[in-house]
């Protein structure tokens, strides 16, 4: 078992990328990148992108700008990967190739889910500590913007 957990993506997309990683670690490398694959399209639809095939899901989270750039391309080379086991080319998938792939499909998950969640909960602990203080300068400050 992988011990990979995703905190702040939704549970059901988690446990998609769980059982990906638990694929990995025995080195059922073509059942992981098709889990990878499917992990991209379900975090898509997630985030409320239902039409069209994947490249069209992808391609509609950056420009939503819900995916970097890079992140858009990576998340391309894990739909690329998962092609080749899930419409039935049977490429041989090699392990490494496989961990790449996957480690391409973290990154999406942080893109859409981690790291916006870890920024809000920044944010929240600022306005925690603001409110603490209870000072009038901290409490005039814009919002995302220190007073000093």
């Amino acid at each position: 078992m992988s011990n990979r957990t995703f905190p702040d993506v939704p549970a059901d997309v988690e446990s998609l990328a769980v059982e990906a990683h638990d694929c990995l670690a025995i080195k059922a490398d073509r059942a992981a990148v098709t889990l990878a694959r499917a992990v991209v399209e379900a975090s898509a639809k997630k985030k409320g992108i239902t039409k069209g095939n994947l490249i069209a899901k992808i391609d509609e989270l950056h420009k939503q700008g819900l995916l970097r750039g890079h992140i858009k391309e990576a998340a391309h080379e894990v739909r690329f990967g998962g092609n080749e086991t899930a419409h039935g080319d049977l490429t041989p998938i090699d392990h490494e190739m496989a961990e790449e792939i996957l480690t391409l499909m973290d990154e999406v998950l942080n893109d859409l889910f981690q790291s916006p969640a870890r920024v809000t909960r920044a944010q929240q602990r600022r306005l925690e500590r603001s409110q603490a203080l209870s000072g009038p300068a901290n409490a005039a400050a814009p919002e995302g913007k220190p007073n000093s």
